[in-house]
């Protein structure tokens, strides 16, 4: 199983909201695939995928606010 954790997005930035998951539980995701999206006060940003699988499970409901490092979702890698 694969944590994808949301990156460090800019040395300012404390936190920001997910906005919109791009992908559901049970679909394909693929290398790059955006994930989800997030906003932070100048920016909106995909997270992409680094491995390819199966989405697993989403930990982080749209509107809420999270910090860099936070466990977004999971996959299971094919």
């Amino acid at each position: 199983m694969y944590d994808v954790k949301l990156p460090q997005l800019g040395e300012t930035v404390d936190s920001c909201l997910v906005t919109a998951w791009l992908k559901n539980v049970g679909e394909t995701v693929h290398v790059g695939d955006g994930i989800v999206e997030v906003t932070t006060d100048k920016v909106t940003v995909e997270v992409p995928s680094e491995v390819s699988g199966t989405l697993s499970e989403i930990l982080v409901t749209v509107g809420a606010e999270v910090h860099s490092d936070t466990v977004l979702c999971r996959i299971q890698e094919s």
